[in-house]
């Protein structure tokens, strides 16, 4: 017997398959300082989900000491992305003669690499860092506005606990 997905489920699939996609071949630099919570509780940080069937985990980040800002949280990108309106808003510095390479959302191209010299979620913050700008439009269908993805070169700093129970992301020292 040939087992019928549910369009929703297939919608899920085709949403989280663009996120993890989004930049999983993009080239980073040099890695950036970390400064991690000094206990559990510092780094409990509340998520919400959006989109349909809840497919996208959506974090409060702060950049540069502005914010909160929504970033979906974005294992399959190695690179963190803002959203081009946002990093001209925020007035990122380009960094200069570097561009990365992204490869995602069924298309590979050049991207444009600003420095971010303070990311922050929760109590979690990593310093000098490397992000890359995108025009993340094709995120409306989420339902709601997207300033960025929170990618490796952020959470690779940390061990990482989703406590799905409590919409409670954790992020500790590893």
């Amino acid at each position: 017997m040939r087992k019928v997905t549910p369009p929703y489920d297939q919608a899920r699939f085709l949403l989280l398959l663009i996120v993890a996609a989004s930049l999983g071949g993009c080239e980073v630099g040099a890695p950036a300082r970390v400064e991690a919570p000094a206990d559990t509780v510092a780094g409990e940080i509340g998520f919400r989900m959006a989109g349909p069937n809840d497919a996208a985990l959506l974090v409060p980040v702060h950049i540069n000491g502005e914010g909160p800002f929504d970033f979906v949280l974005d294992t399959g990108a190695t690179l963190t992305c803002v959203e081009q309106e946002t990093a001209a808003r925020l007035e990122l510095p380009e960094q200069r003669g570097a561009r990365g390479v992204g490869v995602g959302i069924g298309r590979a191209g050049r991207v444009n690499l600003v420095r971010v010299d303070s990311l922050r979620v929760g109590e979690a913050r990593v310093a000098g860092m490397t992000a890359c700008v995108l025009d993340l439009q094709q995120f409306a269908v989420l339902g709601t506005p997207i300033d960025g993805l929170l990618g490796l070169n952020f959470l690779q700093s940390f061990r990482m606990t989703l406590d799905f129970r409590r919409n409670v992301l954790l992020l500790t020292e590893p």
